[in-house]
């Protein structure tokens, strides 16, 4: 069954790395996905410890590195579909993830916009299905 939330704040940040999350709550409670990527491209230490693509993290800061298998974003709905061999690393019960996107629409838009640069961070075959 998949594990579902509503996501009342969307956030993006790009001073360490870039980042764009989405949680339940704005005080950092509850459910959470944020997904982040370097600013540089991945170096020769990042390529020898599999660092060297996005990675997602839960809120319980469970950490995958190119794990996300497809993700869409349609009619106010977020559809997270990640590896199922990275639900152990996510503190995640099931491998789909699908996010209500109630936060205000600008913040939606810039998520997106944010979200759709760091999946496309680093090596190629981890790049996920996109469609928004």
């Amino acid at each position: 069954m998949p594990i579902e939330f509503v996501a009342r704040m969307a956030g993006v940040d790009d001073e360490l790395c870039l980042v764009a999350a989405v949680g339940e709550r704005d005080d950092g409670t509850g459910r959470a996905l944020i997904f982040q990527a370097g600013h540089e491209p991945p170096d020769d230490q990042d390529v020898r410890l599999g660092m060297d693509t996005y990675c997602l993290v839960t809120e319980t800061q469970g950490t995958a590195y190119g794990c996300v298998r497809e993700l869409s974003i349609s009619d106010g709905r977020m559809r997270v579909l990640v590896a199922e061999d990275a639900l152990v690393a996510l503190d995640l019960e099931d491998a789909e993830i699908v996010v209500e996107l109630a936060a205000d629409a600008e913040s939606i838009e810039v998520f997106r916009e944010y979200l759709t640069r760091i999946l496309a961070y680093g090596r190629p075959e981890a790049q996920p299905k996109v469609r928004m």
